[in-house]
């Protein structure tokens, strides 16, 4: 599910009842299966090896996990260990120290002609965003680009990014750009469709809210976040009846989560102001 990966940042609703649980990555969390935006090398050396170990502890157990970085850069475990020690400190929220260490990573993996420098740039740019310097954040960004290293998916994934700090500029228009490279490189990526059609929703574009929306429910099917837009859009284009349904939806889908219980209280609000 699209809602255990989203946190509520960025955009404010257009619904009539205050902000809405609009998604958003956490930057240190994985967008999909697998390492943490590792991806795999041809042939796995050690330092390979002890690396996705490394993330693994830092997954299970940050702060034990931080000492386990800690421990191998001292022993001269190079770029490698450095990018694990910037994800153990955005684990544990750090931002600072994790965008020191992330980009130290990504100029020694750049400088040894690593394939993984781009990605561990985008590394830098997410730490950067979650501090709330979104300058920097598109810095690193286009620095991940310019490595031309990067596939498909991670490719259209520093793009979604971009999106997201561009949306917290208010640029709405370079958001959109970014957003239609989203749905060129990674098609069948839902969270790029949920979070331009809550960009189309904000810029009053219901029409192509709605467009990206359904799109995004094709992909999955039973998601709140998802559920929850639906209904946003619906409202704010008058259609009362198919925003209950949509929040009644995102309620039943995951009532624990935070797409469900905005869900919820718009319709404990819809239902109080038919009463009045």
């Amino acid at each position: 599910m699209i809602s255990s990966l989203l946190l509520p940042l960025l955009m404010q609703s257009a619904t009539p009842y205050g902000s809405p649980i609009d998604p958003v990555l956490r930057p240190s969390e994985a967008k999909r299966e697998g390492p943490v935006n590792s991806p795999p090398v041809k042939a796995k050396t050690p330092g390979d090896v002890r690396f996705e170990q490394c993330l693994d502890q830092v997954t299970d157990d940050p702060t034990n996990g931080l000492l386990t970085a800690n421990k191998w850069q001292i022993e001269g475990g190079g770029y490698l260990a450095r990018n694990c020690l910037g994800f153990a400190y955005a684990e544990q929220e750090n931002w600072s120290k994790a965008i020191g260490e992330f980009v130290q990573a990504a100029e020694k993996a750049q400088a040894a002609g690593d394939e993984r420098a781009g990605n561990f740039w985008s590394q830098a740019g997410n730490a950067a965003l979650a501090s709330g310097d979104h300058q920097l954040a598109l810095k690193y960004f286009g620095t991940a680009l310019e490595q031309k290293d990067l596939d498909g998916l991670l490719k259209g994934e520093v793009h979604l990014d971009m999106a997201r700090a561009f949306v917290a500029f208010n640029k709405y228009d370079e958001a959109k750009q970014q957003f239609a490279l989203v749905h060129e490189l990674v098609p069948e990526d839902p969270l790029g469709w949920l979070l331009s059609a809550t960009l189309a929703r904000r810029m009053g574009d219901l029409v192509q809210a709605k467009s990206d929306i359904a799109v995004a429910a094709k992909l999955v099917t039973s998601d709140p976040a998802i559920a929850l837009e639906a209904g946003n859009i619906a409202y704010e284009a008058g259609d009362v009846a198919n925003a209950r349904i949509n929040w009644e939806q995102a309620v039943k889908y995951d009532p624990d989560s935070s797409s469900a219980k905005a869900a919820a209280r718009y319709l404990a609000q819809m239902l109080t102001g038919a009463e009045q």
